[in-house]
């Protein structure tokens, strides 16, 4: 009896210990994303993403440089919600806060207005070379707490229809933020 006890208290740490290495994986992609949206640099995300995640991110990084803009962003709440994996595949469940606004690049022009949304979000990995990366990246809910009246898109970081934001009457701003990530 007491050996299942320690063994059952052994898998429970290994899974919690997984469970931390996971969200330490998944939140150096969000700071990495970050870094690259106020630089419109990607090259960092090849440290925590697939090259097929990181080429999705330089579209999204060129969008933004195209319409002159960078966007600002922070994670004011991150939570670790579901964690599995299976060899070297894993899926991550967050519940996070994002505030962010796009800022003009020429001089004296006034920052976008704020949002700040809360997100549910899911993230597949796998490991190479030892070390976890981001591969996919999906929204699972998106609610908007500022500005008031906001109403959520889709899936994250591509658009209006897709989590980009948008007015209360569901029409994209003309400065319209895309959410990270």
């Amino acid at each position: 009896m007491r050996r299942h006890v320690t063994a059952a208290l052994l898998l429970f740490a290994a899974c919690s210990g997984s469970e931390r290495e996971l969200g330490k994986a998944v939140r150096a992609y969000d700071d990495a994303l970050i870094r690259a949206y106020s630089t419109v640099d990607a090259s960092r995300l090849a440290e925590v993403a697939t090259p097929k995640e990181a080429a999705r991110v330089q579209v999204l990084l060129d969008l933004k440089s195209n319409a002159k803009l960078v966007l600002e962003s922070r994670i004011e709440s991150f939570e670790v919600t579901r964690t599995s994996s299976s060899g070297d595949s894993a899926t991550v469940e967050t519940r996070e806060r994002w505030r962010y606004h796009d800022r003009k690049l020429k001089v004296g022009e006034p920052k976008g207005p704020d949002f700040v949304a809360d997100m549910a979000m899911r993230y597949d990995l796998v490991r190479e070379e030892g070390r976890w990366k981001v591969t996919s990246v999906s929204t699972l809910s998106n609610e908007y707490l500022e500005p008031k009246g906001m109403k959520a898109g889709g899936a994250h970081g591509q658009g209006p229809s897709h989590g980009g934001g948008g007015k209360a009457d569901g029409q994209p701003p003309a400065s319209s933020a895309t959410p990270p990530p």
